[in-house]
């Protein structure tokens, strides 16, 4: 038996049922009809529970986890209203899935609740990666992490995105063992034995366009002031009236850059962007995906079409140096919905670029997200923790020898 097989299927059949059996029986295909797990992410468009009862039909009790998405990426590259299932088989590395509920209730206990439920089969000292699909509308993202890091650890190679509503930012669900769930966060625990090794690249393409400032008062991920001033005050002078007008829209193409000057402590300078997801007008105030605490500094940022697509090659690039040397073998992708706002037509160009520097006969599976969990460069000690991202693509490409 192979080290590693990997088949990828993608379906855009009407009907539900049949989406989720044509994908699975495509995925299978390349399996030989096995499967240790399967990752699957699917459109809103869905009856979920219908799709994933097509799923289970072909694969029965495979262990599965995955949810619903902004868009969907396999090796078809970039599509919408589709579902795409990988199955992984191999005997050499293990995969322990887990679930927290109530994210939206207390971000933090839900995250931990996760850890918990996967520690009840694995143990995680001999574990290599977590993988994780939290509710991408259940609050503050960074909590998620926060509680994820408290139980693991700040080391801990933690990667994953926040599944998305086809920007209808109302609800997500979330995929677990054949079920459907709403505000949960899924996880996959994984473990590599012999000669496999994960690679990880995580870049924008975003640049500063103005020099910094701080903010002076903020509630969870509400920011109220930047420099004792209305935060979306703050915003209109930078984006002048005409982008104003696009609110909150615009806050796709112009997120703010939360500073990491413990990061950038021997000089270099980096930021985890951060995107507005809603404004008030009255109180003045941006509700972010992910809190800025006060007294952060922060830098307003942009980039075009080109950059973006740069960003992911880059990323590509980050992750297979991180491989040092070995093949690529899968490829996991989260890329934010705020880029493909950016894109538009050019979508499919960030997740062509991809392919061709890891290879277009290497599985891929990916969707865009509501936010991205990875480290800034996990070649470096001080940038191997990972943070929450918005506006950014974060692979995880497993390789062996």
């Amino acid at each position: 038996m192979s080290a590693l097989t990997v088949g990828v299927g993608t379906s855009h059949l009407e009907n539900s049922h049949d989406a989720g059996a044509e994908a699975c029986k495509l995925a299978f295909e390349k399996t030989e009809g096995k499967a240790d797990v399967l990752i699957v992410f699917g459109a809103m468009r869905f009856d979920h529970k219908a799709l994933l009862s097509g799923i289970n039909a072909v694969a029965g009790e495979v262990p599965m986890v995955g949810g619903t998405t902004a868009g969907e990426i396999s090796p078809e590259g970039f599509s919408e209203g589709s579902v795409v299932v990988m199955a992984i088989t191999s005997p050499m590395l293990t995969f322990d899935p887990g679930i927290g509920l109530h994210m939206s209730n207390d971000e933090d206990a839900c995250a931990r609740a996760l850890i918990a439920d996967i520690c009840s089969g694995a143990v995680i000292e001999e574990a290599s990666s977590l993988l994780v699909f939290p509710n991408g509308m259940g609050g503050d993202g960074l909590k998620v992490l926060k509680g994820l890091q408290d139980v693991l650890g700040k080391s801990f190679e933690i990667v994953g995105g926040y599944l998305g509503d086809d920007m209808r930012f109302k609800h997500t669900f979330q995929y677990y063992n054949g079920r459907v769930y709403r505000d949960a966060i899924v996880g996959l625990l994984v473990s590599l034995k012999g000669d496999f090794r994960t690679g990880i690249g995580v870049r924008s393409g975003f640049e500063s366009i103005g020099n910094s400032f701080y903010c002076t008062s903020s509630e969870g991920n509400v920011v109220k002031e930047f420099d004792n001033v209305s935060a979306l005050g703050l915003y209109r002078e930078f984006l002048g009236e005409e982008r104003f007008k696009r609110l909150p829209g615009i806050c796709m193409e112009y997120p703010f850059g939360l500073i990491d000057e413990d990061a950038g402590s021997s000089g270099e300078r980096y930021f985890q962007l951060r995107c507005g997801l809603n404004v008030d007008k009255k109180e003045g105030t941006i509700t972010f995906t992910a809190s800025i605490p006060e007294g952060s500094a922060v830098t307003l940022t942009s980039g075009s079409r080109g950059d973006v697509i740069n960003g992911a090659r880059e990323a590509a690039q980050q992750a297979m140096g991180r491989l040092r040397g070995v093949k690529p073998e899968l490829i996991v992708m989260f890329s934010c919905v705020g880029r493909k706002l950016v894109l538009g037509r050019r979508t499919s160009e960030e997740v062509e670029v991809v392919r061709k520097c890891l290879g277009y006969d290497v599985p891929i599976i990916g969707f865009y997200t509501y936010g991205e969990i990875g480290p800034i460069d996990s070649s470096v000690e001080k940038l191997a923790e990972a943070k929450f991202h918005n506006e950014t693509v974060v692979l995880w490409v497993l390789g062996s020898a």
